[in-house]
């Protein structure tokens, strides 16, 4: 295939790259990496070329740019330029050894430097943001960025998730598939049918993902229940404070949010998933971050939203049960075990009944300290 207009993509940004499709042959490497590492992008831009058999002429001016922001730019530049489809390999992945989504952090689709890095905060939960974070017009370069980070970055232990723009859920999942993320989040998510038109798409794609719907209007609160229990690939649902407000018309405080956050804790136990708190906006308040964590985990939520890598470890901290609280809950548990074994209806523990409410909660403090496993 030969291309028939311009196509560009990426910036001329840190650790970016700026690519120019046009028609015709060659490559042209220019930019602060060309003396060291010109050959070395002209290979891979070349390869790249050949496997999606396209004859092309390229320019890249990088400046730090790793190989995968290289083929992202490179694979959204020919999609711009003209090619329908931009085919790849999918990516194996392996499942986490746990579900504990205590802290998520979201991260811009579109800034490499911020994805170069991810991976190195041990945040539960990374999802990488192709919607509010993203221009309009930079959607695209988004896609391949996020597919080629998912492809060849190493997040460590962490669970990788995409957040998907709702309006163009085919588009974005047409790209991403082939990074073959667990999860995929589906903001302002507002009755039971958008997670089935979500499964649908991903049934189509050939990905099997987790769910996440995003609650963050009005209608969305009204329809939780319905929405945790659209499909078995639901796991969570996350709660978003910012949207929500500015739905209502109204504002962020703690008892205007009380009554979605009660809700959404409601109907995600009910169905047998993770209900997760939105984020804290005060990147540099330490202690009012403690504080809210605090009073959300005491609601029953699983887990906090993260803007900035600092506010990990205090979410962590707030929802990482006590030496003795896990003493307790696996003496409980033991006990569970040791009466089904002997024949008996009850358990007890130093005298007292051990009933269903006290066993469940034996079980969240031990899923919370990563002793037991959670969906």
């Amino acid at each position: 295939m030969r291309v028939r207009k311009e196509g560009i993509a990426g910036t001329d940004n840190k650790r970016d790259c700026l690519v120019r499709v046009n028609e015709g042959e060659g490559i042209t490497v220019t930019g602060k990496d060309q003396p060291m590492f010109g050959e070395h992008i002209e290979t891979l831009v070349r390869q790249r070329l050949k496997s999606l058999e396209v004859e092309a002429r390229v320019e890249v001016s990088s400046d730090g740019a790793l190989d995968y922001v290289i083929l992202g730019r490179l694979e959204s530049a020919l999609k711009k330029a003209g090619k329908e489809v931009i085919t790849d390999h999918v990516t194996e992945r392996s499942p986490v050894k746990t579900t504990l989504r205590r802290s998520r952090m979201y991260v811009p689709g579109n800034n490499p430097r911020m994805l170069n890095s991810a991976g190195v905060y041990g945040c539960d939960c990374l999802i990488f943001d192709l919607e509010d974070s993203v221009a309009p017009d930079a959607k695209e370069d988004a896609r391949f960025l996020v597919k080629n980070a998912l492809k060849h970055l190493d997040f460590g232990k962490s669970e990788v998730w995409v957040r998907v723009n709702k309006p163009t859920v085919k588009e974005d999942l047409s790209v991403i598939k082939y990074g073959n993320p667990h999860g995929i989040c589906l903001p302002k998510a507002e009755e039971g049918e958008d997670i089935v038109i979500l499964e649908n798409i991903l049934e189509e794609e050939g990905l099997k993902a987790r769910i996440m719907p995003i609650i963050e209007t009005a209608r969305g609160v009204e329809n939780v229940a319905d929405i945790a229990g659209a499909s078995d690939s639901v796991v969570a649902l996350a709660f978003g404070a910012e949207d929500f407000t500015r739905d209502i018309g109204g504002k962020r405080t703690w008892d205007t949010l009380l009554y979605p956050r009660s809700r959404l804790v409601v109907a995600a136990t009910a169905h047998g998933v993770q209900a997760l708190d939105t984020i804290y906006p005060h990147a540099q308040d330490t202690e009012g971050l403690r504080e809210e964590t605090q009073k959300i985990m005491e609601m029953g939520f699983h887990g906090k939203g993260a803007i900035h890598p600092s506010q990990i470890e205090v979410i962590h901290q707030c929802f990482t049960p006590t030496p003795e609280e896990i003493e307790e809950a696996r003496a409980i548990l033991q006990a569970v075990e040791e009466a089904k074994a002997r024949g008996l209806g009850t358990a007890s523990l130093h005298g007292k009944m051990i009933d269903v409410p006290v066993e469940k909660k034996a079980r969240t403090i031990l899923r919370r300290s990563g002793l037991l496993d959670e969906q």
